[in-house]
């Protein structure tokens, strides 16, 4: 037999085992629409806080929802920069404005409004801070750096006392550090039950501590992390269905690998209390047993315990 075709017949037999070896990882991905990651684990952190330090805020609620998140334990809000709004705020709460952009997209306000925001709301005690931008993508925009810095400077210089904050799911993160964009905290946006709208019977945990390293990595310290909790599904949602709500001992691993990685944090978020139609449903409104899990039980012992 000529040597070359041996080689050639080792080449194919090798290139035949890796096609096969890649059709059963792609199997095995496509049962639950979603690879694990396998990658290293986090390093543990140390807590940020002083115990009973931690604000909470659970997102997309109305004033009618105040009362429930008090009685879980919520003591943020997250509000428009209206007066009406700000002012219906409930004592013993404080108000997160939202003032951002979606990814790529453009801002709630424009600078000269929301210059004129930050006067009006810059001094008032109701409020805790700003949300500048959720989950922006300076892969494709990169000039969203430089506006998410340009309000947190604004934000330093007439509003002292409140704190500025973005979202960052696993895009590119290192131009948008707290020392380059200059924001106080930095939400972390890991959601590991993914891979289909019906529970499954796991959920990829380290797919949190994927995240942390990548934030890590980009040089946000863990003192400025916020986790984010998943508190959705998409069984009703009306566009994407990759996300299911995490059953009770699914919630369970989640708070428990955060408590790990970012102990007593600044802020701790809960994404998402009302519904969205293309995102998020069911929600955390929903997780109080009978149909769903009752996560809200959870994050209330959670909440109180400070």
């Amino acid at each position: 037999m000529d040597f070359r075709d041996v080689r050639f017949r080792i080449t194919a037999v090798a290139a035949a085992v890796m096609l096969a070896a890649g059709f059963l990882l792609y199997l095995r991905a496509g049962a639950s629409g979603h690879e694990p990651y396998r990658g290293p684990l986090a390093s543990p952190g140390t807590p940020a806080t002083e115990p009973g330090g931690t604000r909470r805020i659970a997102l997309n609620t109305e004033p009618a929802d105040y009362p429930r998140l008090r009685a879980l334990g919520y003591d943020l809000v997250d509000v428009k920069p209206d007066d009406a709004l700000v002012a219906g705020v409930p004592d013993g709460m404080r108000a997160m404005l939202w003032v951002g952009n979606f990814t790529c997209g453009d801002f709630e306000l424009d600078f000269g409004s929301f210059t004129r925001a930050v006067q009006r709301f810059g001094r008032n005690p109701k409020v805790y801070g700003w949300y500048l931008s959720d989950e922006p993508n300076p892969g494709e925009c990169p000039e969203i750096t430089k506006e998410i810095r340009r309000r947190a400077d604004y934000i330093r210089q007439h509003a002292p006392d409140q704190i500025s904050f973005i979202s960052l799911t696993d895009w590119p993160m290192k131009t948008l550090t707290p020392d380059r964009v200059g924001v106080d905290l930095v939400g972390l946006d890991p959601y590991p039950c993914k891979g289909s709208a019906e529970a499954q019977e796991r959920c990829d945990i380290g797919a949190i501590d994927r995240m942390v390293r990548m934030a890590e990595a980009a040089g946000i310290p863990r003192s400025r992390v916020a986790p984010v909790l998943q508190t959705f599904g998409q069984s009703c949602s009306s566009g994407d269905k990759q996300y299911w709500l995490p059953t009770r001992e699914q919630f369970r691993e989640i708070l428990a690998r955060w408590d790990r990685l970012a102990p007593r944090p600044p802020l701790e978020i809960s994404y998402s209390w009302g519904h969205q139609d293309e995102w998020a449903c069911p929600t955390l409104s929903d997780a109080t047993g009978g149909d769903h899990p009752d996560l809200q039980s959870l994050l209330k012992a959670r909440n109180k315990a400070g």
